[in-house]
């Protein structure tokens, strides 16, 4: 079953948001683990993308934009992707949610992470997704990272 981490920020913004999922990714990636991070468009998928090449000067994360399928294959760049919508990858360790809704394919997932900031609409969303795996039964872990 996918076990689920609600990671709280102290901080409100997009920019916040985007910048502690690089960290994850990053983690992810030291760790020899595969992940997926869902945006909710193309143009964040994009974005997202950038931030990461620009993340840390001194690390290497090499990844794959779902639009990206013409690029050469490599092992390492297919450890993390990068995607919006329901184009969800078939089997990887880590999803990181970064868009509104709850992913339709997320139990495919051994984790599933979602990152709240202090906007109220993130908050509100993050409920509702919270309540929808509890009442699932999904195992749910938080880290309050306002600390």
């Amino acid at each position: 079953m996918t076990r689920v981490d609600f990671y709280i920020l102290p901080e409100a913004g997009l920019d916040a948001r985007h910048n502690f999922a690089c960290r994850l990714v990053e983690k992810m990636f030291r760790l020899s683990q595969e992940v997926c991070v869902l945006t909710p468009n193309a143009q964040q998928c994009s974005d997202f993308g950038q931030r990461l090449w620009a993340h840390n000067p001194t690390s290497f994360i090499p990844h794959r934009c779902r639009s990206d399928e013409k690029s050469p294959r490599h092992e390492l760049s297919d450890r993390v992707w990068i995607t919006h919508g329901d184009e969800l990858l078939e089997h990887h360790n880590v999803l990181i949610n970064l868009s509104s809704d709850q992913p339709t394919h997320f139990s495919r997932f051994e984790r599933l992470l979602e990152i709240v900031v202090t906007d109220e609409d993130v908050v509100q969303a993050s409920r509702e997704r919270y309540r929808f795996y509890q009442e699932r039964g999904y195992p749910i872990a938080n880290h309050d990272m306002r600390r």
